[in-house]
């Protein structure tokens, strides 16, 4: 398998946030101050079709991102990380035919590509698969919780059993005050924003609802997972979960496997906390 070294400092971070420059209901400073109360490190102000420049709204606790929401028909909306200029849709035409078109200005651009929400969405997986290129999709977008559609953790391994080498984000969505501090990634960088494109892009990150992982490690031939007292840990692959540790109570904390005998194409894990909060680390792959 791919070796992977995932430990030390993390930058919370939120991908996917609103303010009253589109549908949210709270100014930008309100977002930002409220952000850097619940000890964000990274936030990226992603408004419907508006890019804006927010290098300048950066504080010395929080970096504010450069994003944009690009909208299209039939829901399908998309998260332009790190990018520094309008999107070919942000005004006109904004049909769903020309979604790839934004996914490859996306990557143009030197952003980080996301597919937002695909169960809101109604995406299919064939859908899913007739796009290309995307880095990742959101696979908790908690700002779907009451509508039932806030997981895709379904779409993400079907892309994986076909070989798409894809990312899986947790966001806010946030658009209110009750929608904050409910899905974030963790990510393993400095607090800079061409380190955490960077990072991105290289899946350099976990996915949470609220657990940590301590460390994730692959050697090739072992694999070795630590994290705060959870439920249970659970490695999962194309056959589903291959192999658990679990206890209740939040009594497990460590995970170790010889791989020698493993033939999956990818691994992924989860931790389950007794709370039902849940963290998943990104797939690692066979070489």
């Amino acid at each position: 398998m791919q070796q992977i070294s995932l430990t030390g400092p993390t930058l919370k971070t939120n991908l996917h946030t609103h303010t009253t420059f589109s549908d949210g209901v709270n100014s930008l400073s309100d977002v930002i101050k409220a952000y850097e109360s619940m000890d964000y490190d990274v936030l990226a102000i992603t408004d419907h079709n508006r890019w804006m420049d927010h290098r300048g709204a950066s504080t010395g606790k929080l970096l504010v991102l450069n994003s944009n929401e690009p909208s299209l028909s039939h829901r399908e909306h998309l998260l332009a990380t790190g990018v520094m200029a309008p999107s070919p849709v942000d005004a006109g035409d904004r049909s769903c035919e020309r979604t790839q078109e934004v996914i490859d200005w996306i990557n143009q651009q030197g952003g980080f590509s996301t597919l937002n929400h695909p169960t809101w969405s109604g995406m299919s997986v064939d859908r899913l698969l007739e796009l290309q290129r995307y880095h990742s999709i959101e696979i908790c977008n908690a700002g779907s919780t009451g509508h039932g559609s806030e997981m895709s953790l379904t779409h993400w391994d079907e892309l994986l059993r076909r070989g798409r080498r894809v990312w899986g984000l947790a966001t806010d969505d946030s658009h209110s005050d009750w929608d904050r501090g409910l899905g974030w990634v963790e990510l393993y960088c400095e607090r800079d924003e061409t380190a955490v494109t960077k990072t991105l892009k290289a899946g350099r990150f976990y996915a949470t609802t609220g657990p940590k992982f301590e460390h994730i490690i692959c050697d090739g031939a072992r694999l070795q997972v630590r994290c705060e007292p959870v439920m249970g840990i659970a490695v999962v692959s194309a056959a589903g979960p291959v192999k658990v540790v679990h206890g209740g109570n939040n009594t497990v904390q460590e995970l170790e496997w010889d791989l020698s005998k493993c033939d999956d194409s990818y691994l992924r894990i989860e931790i389950h906390g007794h709370d039902g909060r849940k963290a998943w680390s990104n797939p690692i792959f066979r070489d």
